[in-house]
């Protein structure tokens, strides 16, 4: 579940209502009405909802409009770039993804307290990750055809994003050089650096064996792209029929090898259906599936797959220890559970140490 909104709604609604009347001065009769948060993801970030209409040139307009937040009070990430966010999507939108329209983008925090985007809303749903897709919701109502068309165009999306030239220095935003002198080693450092943050002293055994273990295996890579991130069907707002409407989530974005997004979400997809004791839905393709279709799409090659797999292993269960101590800062989970270290991520890691 994500994490509990703060703000006054009503307050925030008509703050966002007198905004959007500068940013609209040819328009009339406006008027906005909130909608709320997600209910199924977003634990980094706080995002509302709203619907919008108002009369312009004699035609009543209406449309869903989405405001996220620089966040604030409990971090789940080191650090938050939103103006990152907000520019990724606005590039992407030229390349054929299937990216948001972002319209707006304030620095200031005079308005909200904090920076802020907005963005136009998207039809349809995203796949569930509380509780996770292949046990239950629409996803899971599905016909297999459905499921196999989710998939697909998970990776499809993911492929055009890969293939994006980065060698014009339109995505220089991305690199992080303070951090590492290739792309890798800046990967690492920031998980490296984000684990010792988490853990506050404490230990983590398997995580900590995964960081060893990357560090000793550190391959060489030649193929990089922009990296989506956080690519997984879940952070996708799909229509009834399998359709891709959207495709959300940027947080995480940064230039590597590619591989590193097709490896987070098959990882990712591991540890929400068999390390959560789920069965993985029929319709689904599997990873060797999966990796062809990608390289076919992309020219990429996936040489390096085990590597990025454990890493992105690796980077979820470092990002699980703050969810975990987010959920009992909130008081959504217990304390004393020891679910920042144990978790369904734990297993799939520990289980795929032991094969390499």
């Amino acid at each position: 579940m994500p994490k509990p909104q703060e703000r006054n709604q009503e307050e925030t609604k008509l703050i966002f209502q007198k905004w959007l009347v500068q940013k609209l001065p040819e328009a009339s009769n406006l008027h906005v009405e909130i909608l709320g948060g997600p209910e199924n993801t977003g634990f980094s970030n706080e995002t509302l909802s709203f619907q919008v209409s108002y009369t312009l040139s004699d035609e009543e307009v209406s449309s869903g409009l989405v405001l996220r937040f620089y966040p604030e009070g409990f971090f789940v990430f080191p650090d938050y770039d939103i103006h990152k966010q907000f520019l990724i999507m606005q590039k992407l939108a030229q390349h054929d993804v299937k990216v948001p329209t972002v319209l707006w983008y304030e620095s200031s925090k005079e308005v909200f307290g904090t920076s802020f985007y907005v963005m136009e809303m998207a039809k349809g749903d995203a796949p569930s990750d509380n509780p996770p897709f292949h046990q239950e919701g629409w996803v899971a109502d599905a016909s297999e055809d459905v499921r196999e068309k989710i998939w697909w165009g998970w990776v499809e999306e993911m492929s055009k994003v890969h293939q994006v030239d980065i060698t014009k220095g339109d995505y220089e935003f991305l690199n992080r050089p303070k951090l590492g002198e290739s792309y890798l080693d800046q990967e690492l450092n920031y998980y490296f650096n984000f684990h010792d943050w988490a853990m506050e002293g404490e230990e983590h055994p398997i995580a900590d064996q995964a960081r060893n273990w990357l560090k000793d295996n550190k391959p060489k890579s030649n193929q990089s792209s922009i990296i989506w991130g956080d690519s997984r069907c879940a952070n996708i707002m799909y229509l009834p029929d399998g359709e891709i409407s959207a495709v959300l989530d940027w947080e995480m974005a940064s230039l590597g090898d590619p591989c590193m997004d097709l490896a987070w979400g098959i990882a990712v997809d591991d540890c929400n259906s068999k390390g959560a004791g789920v069965d993985r839905l029929p319709g689904f393709p599997g990873p060797v599936a999966t990796i062809a279709k990608w390289e076919a799409l992309t020219g990429y090659n996936a040489d390096n797959y085990d590597y990025f797999y454990i890493l992105a292993l690796y980077k979820f269960a470092v990002i699980m220890i703050k969810v975990v101590r987010k959920l009992e800062h909130y008081e959504i989970m217990p304390m004393g559970l020891n679910a920042h270290i144990n978790n369904h991520v734990t297993p799939i890691l520990e289980a795929k140490l032991k094969e390499l």
